[in-house]
């Protein structure tokens, strides 16, 4: 193994309602910093963050990782060839898997509060989920975040969204039951609730506080812990826009926004993922692990 890197080891955690999902715990060989939580992207899996995780654990974090039900390793082997009938929509995910998540690294670390790093829809569950689980969020480092309305986003995935939004989603996720995302070359397979609402919220020009503000206006009001959000100027998706959109949605939640262009981490893309890539390892990654201090 590099010297570099931690291993990682395989746990299970139970939502609320029941739901077996699966995590990856890295612990720090030293002395123990504090506990990070790393929240993905959409229709990301945990495996992607492992070298940002093994490396956060070596500067002294015990850092977890995990995989919301019907993704990744939480796909049940049944649903292995399609995700018909797993009933989770994005306030599931928010508010039983990523709740649970949380619960289990801070009572694993003898109840201290966590710091959260959320790629993309990663901070959207810290933003939507209940307020005894951001209560236990010491600060949130915001990695390519943003408010989802199409029209905001950068020009090369704009251009695609009409396609995703207004027809392959609405016409192929009531035929298959899921959208089948991953054959399609777009964002990966997504459960039916979870797509159906995603896209609703994407087509409103308040995204989902503008689109079911019942449902989530409490929640991000609720939300009190500290932001520091990383905005890249090659972000293929997320404009800087779109992340003071969302930020402007949690009034309550202070916000630090970095806006970083590869050259500056001398790195030549960063665009929507690559913040998790080896490449931003020497120059990134220490700006990131400051943000969690």
């Amino acid at each position: 193994m590099n010297p570099h890197e931690a291993a990682g080891t395989p746990a299970t955690l139970t939502t609320g309602d029941g739901t077996a999902l699966q995590a990856c715990v890295f612990e720090s060989a030293g002395a123990l910093r504090g506990p990070v939580l790393i929240a993905g992207g959409l229709g990301i899996h945990q495996r992607f963050y492992a070298p940002f995780a093994s490396w956060l654990a070596t500067r002294g974090f015990r850092v977890m990782t995990f995989d919301l039900r019907g993704m990744g390793l939480s796909r049940p082997p049944e649903r292995k060839a399609s995700l018909r009938g797993v009933d989770a929509d994005m306030l599931t995910w928010a508010r039983q898997d990523f709740a649970a998540a949380v619960r289990a690294l801070s009572d694993h670390s003898d109840g201290r509060p966590i710091g959260l790093v959320g790629h993309s829809l990663g901070l959207h569950h810290a933003g939507m989920t209940d307020a005894a689980t951001q209560a236990r969020i010491r600060v949130a480092v915001s990695v390519a975040a943003g408010s989802g309305y199409w029209r905001d986003w950068a020009a090369p995935s704009r251009r695609k969204a009409p396609l995703m939004l207004h027809l392959a989603g609405p016409l192929l996720t009531p035929l298959f039951g899921y959208f089948p995302g991953r054959r399609l070359g777009m964002v990966g397979d997504l459960p039916g609730p979870a797509a159906r609402q995603w896209m609703r919220w994407c087509r409103h020009p308040g995204f989902a506080w503008g689109a079911q503000p019942d449902l989530v206006l409490a929640s991000l009001q609720s939300a009190r812990f500290p932001i520091h959000a990383f905005s890249f100027t090659d972000d293929d998706a997320m404009t800087e826009a779109c992340t003071r959109k969302l930020l402007a949605a949690m009034p309550h939640a202070t916000a630090q926004v970095h806006v970083v262009s590869p050259a500056e981490v001398g790195m030549q893309t960063i665009g929507h993922v690559g913040a998790f890539r080896a490449a931003a390892q020497p120059r990134l990654w220490p700006r990131m692990e400051l943000a969690l201090d």
